[in-house]
């Protein structure tokens, strides 16, 4: 069968996953860390997204008739490995910016720049899943995906406007 050696790879990636993880301080923070299309999961700390993951990986294993949910199943657990090795890659720099600031504008402003960095990377990874995408309900979930990122996105750079707009004259 040619899908056990990709299980056999995403389960190793997932491993090494929960290796950086467990060697990480995985402090709850304020508020959920992914958007709720990525994961179900409302947790606060990476390890409670690893088992949701962890889950997806194991009925992805046991969806090997249906076809449609299988692919949905792996597009799902791929956009949530490479969320989670994003956030893992970002933890040092996320731990001096959860600390408060002189100016607390500026620790807005990194914080919203931080957002649009990911939202961007984010659309651009749905936009290369859209573009290999082979079924059209999958297509369709990917553009309806690429269209919320893009709300958010404008949201995000609307903030970052009005932040910018309510900083004092120099």
């Amino acid at each position: 069968m040619p899908q056990q050696p990709a299980q056999q790879r995403l389960q190793m990636i997932v491993a090494q996953l929960r290796q950086q993880i467990a060697q990480q301080k995985d402090g709850a923070c304020r508020q959920p860390r992914f958007d709720a299309q990525l994961f179900r999961c409302k947790g606060t700390r990476l390890a409670d997204y690893l088992c949701e993951l962890e889950h997806n990986l194991t009925q992805l294993s046991a969806a090997e008739t249906d076809v449609v949910r299988r692919q949905w199943l792996a597009e799902k657990v791929l956009d949530q490995i490479a969320a989670l090795q994003r956030e893992c890659q970002s933890q040092q720099l996320r731990t001096p910016r959860e600390r408060p600031r002189g100016d607390p504008r500026q620790s807005k402003r990194e914080e919203y720049q931080g957002y649009e960095t990911r939202l961007l990377a984010m659309i651009e990874q749905r936009e290369q899943h859209l573009a290999r995408a082979e079924t059209l309900v999958v297509q369709q979930q990917l553009i309806r995906d690429v269209e919320v990122l893009h709300e958010r996105l404008a949201r995000c750079r609307n903030a970052l406007h009005k932040l910018e707009l309510s900083a004092p004259a120099r």
